[in-house]
């Protein structure tokens, strides 16, 4: 019995909610256009590990050290939205942006240190040097999708003011940056045994980072002109924030690696990149009302 009065008042409910969108002024606004968007993306990574050394034995202390920067840089991006308003405030809106930022930032060189011996564990040498790295480069596509809540105030019969905030999901994909620093020793003690060589091998890899989807909201103001009376153009100012995320990191395989990934991937221990998805935009868009 109270399933059916619940039932019962459930359809109550849906028909003056019908009844009263039939009633309203209803509006359609969909638009599209081009935006200046400034990522918040900046990090840094800490690159540590042991470079291996032929033959291994041969290796008492093996390290090296760099950090690598990451930093997102101002792209252009596409802008959709969709504004379904009731009446002459109120409404809906729906926004798309998608871009793709390069990648800058200045890297540490890549210090190495090796401690080895060569006929015994009391014949030891040291080896240490710093190699200069350039900087980052590379890029990233963000797409972002939101559900806002939207009001209107017209400031005169051309000109409004728009106020929206909402729900944003962001996702980031196709990332891709260099370089990262590896290195790897062999102690040849066979061309000539009395003069044993060390040699040393430096590589400038490429990495990829994992796909991921991250949750925030967005918040924005937007001043639209009426060209003609279905005609809009519009400038909007918008902050999309998300929290920080862990992205999986992973050396790409190119024309200039020949070696397997396998191995560098475990002498390297990659950890997690810490990324943060927001950013700042401001668009430019016309759109239609009906």
């Amino acid at each position: 019995m109270r399933t059916i009065r619940q039932l019962g008042l459930c359809l109550v409910l849906s028909g003056l909610a019908a009844g009263a969108l039939g009633a309203a002024d209803v509006s359609v606004e969909f638009g599209f256009g081009a935006s200046l968007s400034v990522p918040a993306f900046s990090t840094a990574y800490r690159n540590q590990f042991t470079p291996p050394m032929t033959p291994p034995a041969n290796a008492i202390l093996s390290s090296a050290s760099q950090t690598v920067r990451l930093k997102g840089e101002p792209s252009v991006a596409v802008t959709g939205l969709f504004n379904l308003l009731f009446g002459e405030h109120w409404g809906f809106q729906f926004l798309f942006d998608t871009f793709r930022p390069g990648f800058g930032g200045a890297n540490d060189p890549l210090a190495l240190r090796l401690i080895y011996y060569v006929n015994g564990p009391t014949d030891r040498f040291l080896y240490a040097k710093a190699f200069p790295f350039p900087d980052s480069k590379g890029d990233y596509l963000e797409t972002t999708y939101s559900l806002n809540g939207i009001y209107r105030l017209p400031l005169s019969a051309s000109v409004a003011l728009y106020f929206s905030g909402g729900y944003s999901a962001f996702h980031i994909s196709s990332a891709q940056a260099q370089p990262m620093g590896f290195a790897s020793f062999r102690l040849d003690t066979t061309t000539d045994p009395s003069n044993p060589a060390l040699y040393i091998k430096t590589y400038q890899l490429v990495y990829n980072l994992g796909s991921k989807t991250t949750q925030g909201f967005n918040l924005g103001g937007e001043l639209a002109f009426t060209v003609i009376r279905i005609v809009l153009l519009s400038v909007d100012v918008r902050y999309y924030f998300s929290p920080n995320a862990d992205f999986t990191m992973h050396i790409r395989q190119d024309q200039v690696l020949t070696e397997p990934v396998g191995p560098i991937e475990d002498a390297l221990n990659l950890q997690p990149l810490r990324i943060d998805p927001s950013y700042l935009r401001v668009s430019f868009a016309i759109r239609f009302k009906f």
